[in-house]
């Protein structure tokens, strides 16, 4: 009986770290592209499928880690695409299309995918897979801030 419940409870432990870790969903990049104008950062979009082992491990180790370090609320905005999902979002264009059919108009067919886009949803900056374990945080900080860079030159150029 003893060995039930402590099953149970590294059962009810593993599922509430779970919940902790998942990345904030897009829902509207319409609404965040004003963020973009506002703030002068770069929207970081993850493409993931719920099956992939390496797609858990960015999420888990890097980006939800990422994601709540006060130090990037002010450098970049973070999204999650499930290109699985037929959940409705609203595009840059404020269309309402799903998270599969977003993927597919970026040409997402491998996981994780992740994206730095501007104000108007064009890449900055892309990462497809996992290179190298040990420094893509740092990679994906430097493509942060050189996405920011472009940003910052695009809204500062003079016609």
């Amino acid at each position: 009986m003893l060995r039930f419940y402590l099953l149970l409870v590294v059962l009810l432990t593993n599922f509430a770290m779970a919940d902790e870790l998942t990345l904030t969903p897009a829902k509207n990049f319409f609404k965040d592209s004003q963020q973009v104008w506002k703030n002068k950062m770069p929207i970081l979009i993850m493409f993931s499928i719920p099956d992939c082992g390496f797609c858990n491990k960015v999420k888990e180790e890097i980006i939800g880690p990422m994601a709540e370090l006060k130090e990037y609320d002010d450098k970049v905005i973070i999204r999650h695409i499930n290109a699985n999902s037929f959940s409705d979002i609203n595009n840059f264009y404020n269309e309402e299309i799903s998270h599969n059919e977003f993927s597919s108009r970026y040409a997402v067919n491998f996981f994780p995918t992740v994206m730095l886009v501007d104000q108007y949803g064009v890449v900055l900056e892309k990462v497809l897979g996992v290179a190298n374990e040990e420094y893509y945080w740092t990679d994906l900080d430097q493509l942060i801030d050189k996405a920011t860079a472009k940003i910052n030159k695009q809204m500062s150029a003079k016609l």
